[in-house]
């Protein structure tokens, strides 16, 4: 959130980022995401994680029948503070059947475990196809309430010199709002993933 001669050297200001997987926007989404803490505010910005291997074991059965075989658009126009991102600032829907983004399946193996996990991405501009948007964002809002429950979080309180590297391939994760408590200066460093594999 450091702003400079009025000139902001962030991405992500100083909001509350809400539950996501990253890059899932993108056709070969990330790996591993590590986040080293140079500054941090006095209070707030702190960040959970979810365990989605978790999530997809403990799914009821009707919730995990309505889901096997299906896939998720994981919108690409927007970032995770809700902004366009470059390159998209002529798109005129915010429909998310007409949002542009590769689809990815809701349960994937992951490539190095061979387990099964709930990969959701991020909440907003996402869609089942080909439900309808009403069915879509039904069971969309059924499964961010099932993958994001206290029960299989854990929060880190940044203190600096922290560093934390979490596989995103099985966790999502979300950050505090810190408004008007001080700078927090991260460094980020993401590896290269792979294409989600399908469950068969």
């Amino acid at each position: 959130n450091v702003v400079e001669n009025g000139v902001a050297k962030g991405e992500s200001g100083e909001g509350e980022l809400r539950w996501h997987t990253d890059h899932g926007f993108m056709e070969t989404p990330v790996g591993l995401s590590m986040l080293l803490a140079r500054e941090v505010p006095a209070s707030g910005g702190d960040t959970s994680f979810a365990n989605m291997y978790r999530a997809y074991e403990e799914l009821p059965e009707g919730l995990r029948a309505r889901i096997e075989g299906r896939s998720i658009k994981h919108q690409a126009s927007h970032s995770s503070t809700g902004q366009r991102r470059p390159g998209y600032q002529d798109i005129a829907s915010d429909d998310p059947r007409e949002l542009p983004g590769p689809l990815h399946p809701i349960v994937r193996v992951h490539p190095e475990t061979g387990r099964k996990a709930l990969y959701l991405g991020r909440r907003f501009g996402s869609y089942v196809p080909p439900l309808s948007l009403e069915e879509s964002e039904a069971l969309l809002d059924e499964l961010w309430d099932h993958a994001t429950r206290p029960t299989l979080a854990w929060t880190q309180k940044w203190q600096v010199g922290d560093l934390i590297v979490w596989d995103n391939r099985c966790t999502m994760h979300r950050r505090e709002s810190f408004a008007g408590q001080g700078r927090r200066r991260m460094h980020r460093l993401m590896t290269r993933g792979e294409r989600p594999i399908q469950v068969s």
